[in-house]
């Protein structure tokens, strides 16, 4: 039994490996390409009305630009930033919640949207889409709204000055090595705690931790189908929009009922993915002290959205289904 375990645990963490040690390679290399020469200005430039409405330093912009394309490099920058002491703590958490429009609609468009429209339909499918973006969207004004709030904002002159010397050149050699050096020091952290989670999760422990939801989740009154789309979705929710797809064909899962299962999906998974890659990835990329707090902060101000949500949707769905 114990073989088994390892062995599933290895499969799952080597098929996260396969995915993010790469995105995390090519998401360092292009967050030093972006910083350097006029990629740099550009966006500085090009983000400005951004920046702006945040009260951040104009080099942010690259921020935001990063974040539609690799969560990662948008997040080694801001932890550059923040370890320059180019941004305070307050600032830094703030502009972390920021990011999480630009990185809801990447991952929503471009990960879940194919399949959503395929297994629920133009109209479940889009509507979970824009439930998706407003609940990113949410968590950027909340952060925009805390950086103009509760932040003093003195911006040293040496990272404004920074945007304009950067636009003189970019080496893409000296890029790959600082790249692959970022790279190192962020795995070397990721690697071993990922792989210890892994095995954690094939634990007889854990499984009575997932098998004792089951009663919790019917107290909402699911039926089994809708507890096993929530099941299926804590590892990814991928697995749980494919269930809900399957379920719903064949009529075992209501067509009022799909959207509240997989929010409730949604939160469980956001739960495990935060412990499992988020949680992992930013102690590696910010430091354990900043690490904790930007994961307890985003995750949670991201699950408290997505809980507020569902208590809406089952609202409505009691209100006018039953």
């Amino acid at each position: 039994m114990l073989n088994i375990n390892v062995t599933l645990a290895l499969t799952d963490v080597s098929a996260m490996w396969k995915i993010a040690l790469p995105a995390m390679f090519l998401g360092c290399y292009c967050g030093v390409v972006l910083r350097t020469g006029k990629f740099f200005a550009f966006f500085c430039k090009a983000l400005r009305p951004m920046t702006s409405l945040g009260k951040l330093p104009e080099t942010l912009g690259s921020f935001f630009m990063l974040c539609l394309l690799n969560r990662y490099a948008a997040n080694t920058m801001l932890a550059e930033f923040g370890k320059n002491g180019a941004v305070t703590k307050s600032t830094l958490l703030a502009v972390y919640l920021m990011g999480a429009l630009p990185t809801g609609i990447y991952f929503t468009i471009f990960y879940f949207s194919p399949l959503l429209i395929t297994e629920l339909g133009w109209n479940l499918g889009t509507a979970f889409i824009a439930i998706n973006i407003g609940m990113s969207t949410l968590v950027t004004i909340i952060g925009f709204v805390w950086n103009r709030l509760l932040t003093q904002h003195e911006v040293s002159q040496g990272l404004q000055e920074s945007c304009y010397i950067a636009a003189d050149k970019t080496d893409l050699v000296a890029a790959g090595k600082k790249a692959f050096k970022q790279f190192g020091d962020i795995a070397v952290v990721f690697m071993p705690i990922t792989l210890a989670f892994a095995f954690l999760m094939h634990t007889d422990f854990t499984k009575e931790v997932i098998a004792g939801l089951d009663p919790f989740l019917r107290w909402f009154n699911l039926t089994a189908a809708g507890v096993l789309v929530i099941i299926a979705g804590i590892p990814t929710l991928l697995a749980a929009i494919g269930v809900a797809g399957t379920l719903l064909q064949s009529g075992e899962l209501a067509f009022q009922d799909v959207i509240f299962v997989l929010l409730i999906a949604s939160f469980f998974h956001n739960i495990y993915d935060g412990l499992s890659r988020v949680l992992p990835t930013n102690l590696s990329i910010f430091g354990v002290k900043t690490g904790f707090n930007v994961t307890i902060v985003g995750t949670g101000m991201y699950l408290t959205m997505v809980a507020v949500t569902a208590i809406i949707v089952l609202y409505v769905q009691t209100s006018f289904f039953k």
